[in-house]
């Protein structure tokens, strides 16, 4: 698979030394956008004298127009906000893409790409499109997912995340102009450090029907986006649950629990354990009369192999035709973000749409009008 990479910041530098130094099997860099001379220095012993370089991501569509360039697919490791008209121009030349996270800022983004992207398939039927969403090879969350799917303990009753290991400095955010702004960045900790846990807890546990947001804007660096965020959750089935991030925390934790009916997952620093009850815990609950029963447990480690290699696996599994993340799965993250943004500028719970309802549309008009006003008023701020 020939591919060209639009964005060598960081991670599009990161995907290029991968593929160019032969770690990712079965794909090959054919093109890439904005380098700096940093970037290339880091590269330049790798790859072909025929890589091709561009100013931008038009340019680069520019050459595949006139045929002086031929790629597969397309990697998009741009800002935010340019993700929507990148992915769609690609489908239009029946291109491929696998675009990083987020999706977009705002869910219509996320559900236009979709749009275009089963368009554009009923004529390049072998086009895919996938995302970054590469914890999602981490052993230790498909091993969760797994439990859960399998009902392998019961149901969900109880969600609780606390990930506070995204500690960041003033640097960081003084790093670019565009970082940590509503115009160009879109939000902070919820759309930069979370689209990975947001996704994961979609994956693993199903989005949840209702939220009620607690976000803070600036509260440990001088930034006009929330660095701290709180969230109450509600799923349809009765469960319910609470994420909490922050980039101003350490030491930061990264731990998350999920209550099942007869048993107890926790997930510590990728360190997994399960507290098995010896019966159901609704036995114990009608009881025999013990007015202070307590269920019985045990505590067990659940094995898991590390984390190592989840870019190259992904990218691997994609250059071979299979997507870890389907592109219609990536408005799950943005629908839980948005809507955690929404009910704290409101400051009242929110329901997370459903693809396809007509409170989608509603949901998504409300939202980017509440992200207009803040855009606004940053602006007037400076």
């Amino acid at each position: 698979m020939k591919v060209g990479i639009i964005g060598m910041g960081n991670m599009g530098a990161k995907y290029a030394l991968m593929i160019a130094k032969g770690d990712v099997k079965g794909m090959e860099l054919s093109a890439i956008t904005r380098v700096t001379d940093e970037r290339w220095d880091m590269i330049r012993q790798y790859v072909s004298p025929e890589l091709m370089k561009f100013n931008s991501g038009d340019d680069m569509y520019a050459a595949i127009d006139d045929n002086s360039l031929s790629v597969d697919a397309v990697i998009i490791v741009t800002p935010h906000y340019s993700h929507e008209e990148l992915v769609k121009k690609a489908f239009e030349r029946g291109i491929s893409v696998l675009c990083d996270k987020p999706a977009g800022v705002y869910s219509r983004q996320a559900r236009s790409m979709w749009e275009a992207y089963k368009s554009a398939k009923k004529s390049c039927p072998k086009l895919q499109y996938g995302f970054i969403f590469h914890q999602r090879t981490f052993p230790v969350y498909r091993k969760i997912k797994e439990i859960i799917d399998n009902k392998t303990y019961g149901n969900i009753k109880r969600v609780n995340w606390v990930i506070t290991d995204w500690y960041r400095p003033d640097a960081y955010y003084e790093s670019g102009k565009w970082r940590a702004t509503w115009k160009y960045d879109g939000g902070g900790t919820l759309l930069n450090q979370c689209p990975h846990n947001l996704d994961l807890l979609s994956w693993i546990c199903g989005n949840p029907s209702d939220v009620a947001g607690f976000c803070s804007e600036g509260k440990y660096h001088p930034i006009e986006v929330e660095d701290d965020v709180t969230a109450y959750m509600e799923w349809e089935n009765g469960a319910s649950g609470v994420f909490i991030a922050s980039t101003g925390e350490a030491p930061g934790v990264n731990r998350l629990e999920i209550s099942l009916d007869n048993a107890l997952l926790v997930c510590d620093k990728g360190q997994l354990r399960v507290c098995e009850l010896d019966k159901p815990e609704i036995e114990y609950r009608r009881g025999n009369g013990d007015l202070f029963a307590k269920p019985k447990y045990e505590w067990k480690d659940i094995k898991t192999e590390p984390n190592d290699g989840a870019y190259e696996k992904l990218l691997t599994e994609y250059a071979a035709g299979r997507c870890v993340a389907n592109g219609d799965e990536a408005i799950n993250s943005l629908y839980l973000s948005n809507a955690i943004y929404l009910s704290s500028w409101k400051n009242r719970k929110v329901a997370l749409p459903v693809s396809g309802s007509r409170y989608e549309l509603m949901f998504e008009k409300q939202f980017e009008k509440e992200l207009e006003k803040k855009i606004n008023k940053a602006i007037r701020r400076k």
